[in-house]
């Protein structure tokens, strides 16, 4: 089953799925800006630990220890990670470039502590991967998407869940997109 998980209010979508409170923040660079309410850094803080806590309780139910990188992509040189650092993007977040970015790669197994930092340097804009096991995979989409793919979600992880401020969505998967050529094949 894929669930997404998200801060958006499943109520406020119009029956395509669209969400439309074009006033919702949706990165970290949102913080501040008159369009997205002035969100202030405490309360993106506090939604970006709710998404770090919510991965926390399903691998907890699910009793998966680690999970794998794949799709790894790096966003920056120590030179940028530094700028993020000066900016506040990587605010109160301890992270070494050199032994915890530069060494990572495909396949590299995650424990639990990093895998919670990944996630918010996924949510962050700072990389970007998917972190995955056998029977489980974690998808962070832009604008603060996130998809779980596992089996069925006890009724009290959901709720925990929910009570952090998210939204469970069950099957609810990322929309696939299909590229066309001017013949209307698929490329």
């Amino acid at each position: 089953m894929t669930y997404r998980i998200t801060k958006f209010d499943p109520k406020k979508r119009n029956k395509e799925g669209h969400f439309l409170d074009n006033s919702e923040w949706t990165a970290i660079s949102d913080i501040g800006k008159s369009e997205y309410r002035n969100v202030g850094y405490e309360e993106y803080e506090k939604t970006e630990t709710a998404y770090v806590e919510s991965i926390k309780l399903i691998l907890n139910e699910k009793n998966i220890p680690s999970l794998k990188i794949d799709s790894l992509e790096l966003r920056g040189s120590f030179e940028e990670f530094e700028n993020y650092k000066k900016d506040g993007r990587l605010k109160n977040i301890d992270v070494d470039f050199n032994s915890e970015i530069d060494t990572l790669e495909n396949g590299t197994f995650l424990n639990l502590k990093q895998v919670q930092k990944m996630i918010r340097l996924i949510l962050r804009e700072t990389v970007w991967m998917n972190l995955l096991d056998s029977a489980f995979k974690i998808i962070l989409g832009y604008d603060y998407y996130m998809y779980v793919e596992c089996s069925e979600l006890t009724n009290l992880t959901i709720k925990r869940i929910e009570e952090m401020g998210l939204f469970v969505e069950p099957n609810m998967g990322q929309r696939t997109i299909i590229v066309t050529d001017e013949k209307g094949n698929e490329i």
